[in-house]
């Protein structure tokens, strides 16, 4: 492979890797967001609380998959840590890029700038930052100001559902809603987003934290739809993440 050839692959594959990470970042925002309905609307106070709780963790641990292929570069499943002070993220992606299918790519970002580690970018690469890849940096997706949980009062028609059980031995109890997550919300989050509406359902826990949020929209362009399933599984973590040496 000439050297061209090579950026020109390396360049690919840090756009695929970041754009369906952000993708996922946008999906765990929208997944919160506040219903506009009247005084009676369940979701109004259920999805300002989910909020406040976002807003106020320390760290999340999230994972995110998909069954779809939407027929172009994406991303089919991700987990990782977000820390909110500070902002910093720690991870790992899986996805197609060029075509060929990539497993457990591991990302950083913290301090402003995003690193990822691919054979193809000879290790830990930061050639690539968020604002060249048309997406914002997944270290701010906790920031109170800008990131994730200011999407949350753009969720429409947020209808509360039937109770669901769930989590460890299914002794955990989950209530549902869903509703439509707005276009120009997701792409305040990824702005390459194509969808102008998204199908939502969120879950939250007896205690109002968002547990687990469905949607379905078209994320990338030119492509199909897909469904991402997110899964936040543990609110105030708290880990040390550093640039990598």
């Amino acid at each position: 492979m000439c050297q061209g050839d090579l950026m020109t692959t390396s360049t690919r594959v840090a756009a695929g890797l970041l754009t369906g990470l952000l993708a996922a970042g946008a999906l765990t925002a929208c997944s919160g967001d506040d219903g506009g309905g009247g005084d009676a609307d369940p979701w109004s106070d259920a999805g300002a609380k989910a909020k406040e709780l976002l807003d106020g963790t320390s760290g999340i641990d999230v994972s995110i998959s998909t069954g779809d292929d939407p027929g172009v570069d994406y991303l089919s499943a991700a987990s990782g840590t977000i820390v909110a002070d500070p902002p910093a993220f720690e991870g790992q992606v899986s996805g197609k890029v060029s075509g060929f299918a990539v497993t457990d790519v591991p990302v950083i970002s913290v301090g402003g700038t995003l690193w990822i580690n691919h054979p193809l970018l000879g290790g830990w690469s930061d050639r690539f930052q968020p604002d060249e890849l048309c997406a914002p940096d997944p270290a701010t997706l906790l920031s109170p100001d800008s990131g994730v949980s200011n999407v949350l009062t753009s969720s429409k028609d947020v209808k509360a559902g039937e109770s669901e059980r769930g989590g460890k031995d299914n002794k955990q109890v989950f209530h549902t809603y869903s509703g439509t997550a707005t276009g120009d919300a997701i792409r305040k989050i990824l702005p390459c987003a194509e969808g102008d509406s998204f199908e939502a359902t969120y879950r939250l826990d007896d205690d109002g934290y968002l547990r687990t949020a469905r949607l379905t929209g078209v994320f990338f362009p030119d492509a199909e739809e897909v469904t991402y399933s997110i899964d936040v599984t543990e609110y105030d973590v708290t880990k040390d993440i550093s640039a990598p040496e």
